[in-house]
């Protein structure tokens, strides 16, 4: 019931759907209200030139990266990694027969990286579908082939994939591996979905390391110092509030130890 609720909520709340329902809100209103539905649809254009204009979106991401910045070095023994779903794309997959990745296709880099650094580590992929429409699509499928064509093929990797969302990629990770807190464990997952991810992580008591990569921005804030990029602005507004309100529910739910981690780790400014 959360993961349809999280899904139909999100496609509802996230900025671009939601300025492009009450521009239709305020379209309707006009037969009725000529001057107050006219109002409320230049509001709408207003905003969604406001937010596809202004760097909104690539601050509050650059907020979110700089919480976990990737550590300088690891412990000499490294018991496991685990790396996050979401750098495939499931269905299309499934039914064209490829390997269909996005752009977060660097957690899956990262982590062969790591598991040639570190051939005695268990290595574990979590991921099952995140959409609600094909629950039969599984990311792993997709995964095992990354992973044999980057010459993994001769690792005994885990694979969960009941996980549809982050809260069940650590609680069915856990499930499965019953690590120990004497284990050094790292994660892997995207800069700016690390947050969220520490504070499930803390929320079921399991110390893990946190890898970041996949970063979208240089950790610095650039406000007013590049070319407007509306697409870009837009995209990266998506991510980084889907992100935070995420954290919140998961927050409010009892989902996770935090909404933030209480300090941040230093990076230039």
């Amino acid at each position: 019931m959360f993961f349809t609720a999280s899904k139909i909520f999100w496609s509802l709340i996230q900025p671009l759907n939601a300025l492009c329902f009450l521009a239709i809100i305020g379209f309707l209103i006009r037969f009725k209200r000529n001057l107050a539905g006219q109002k409320i649809m230049n509001a709408a254009l207003i905003m969604i030139v406001a937010i596809g204009v202004l760097p909104i979106g690539p601050a509050l991401i650059t907020f979110l990266e700089r919480q976990y910045p990737t550590p300088a070095s690891l412990p000499e023994r490294i018991d496991g990694i685990i790396v996050l779903g979401g750098a495939f794309e499931a269905r299309l997959s499934e039914t064209t027969g490829h390997i269909v990745a996005n752009d977060q296709i660097e957690r899956m880099l990262c982590f062969v990286d790591l598991a040639k650094q570190h051939p005695s580590a268990k290595l574990v992929f979590s991921g099952g579908t995140g959409d609600m429409l094909y629950p039969d699509a599984k990311e792993s499928v997709a995964a095992k082939k990354f992973f044999n064509l980057a010459g993994l093929n001769d690792k005994a990797i885990l694979y969960e994939s009941k996980s549809r969302n982050t809260y069940e990629n650590v609680l069915y990770s856990m499930q499965m591996l019953d690590p120990s807190n004497a284990e050094n464990w790292v994660v892997i997952t995207s800069a700016f979905h690390m947050p969220r991810s520490m504070g499930i992580f803390t929320h079921f008591g399991w110390k893990v390391i946190p890898y970041q990569c996949d970063p979208k921005t240089d950790g610095r804030y650039t406000f007013l110092k590049t070319l407007p990029n509306i697409s870009g602005n837009l995209y990266l507004l998506n991510v980084s509030l889907k992100e935070i309100i995420g954290s919140i529910v998961y927050y409010i739910t009892d989902k996770s130890a935090f909404i933030l981690p209480s300090s941040s780790v230093k990076v230039p400014t």
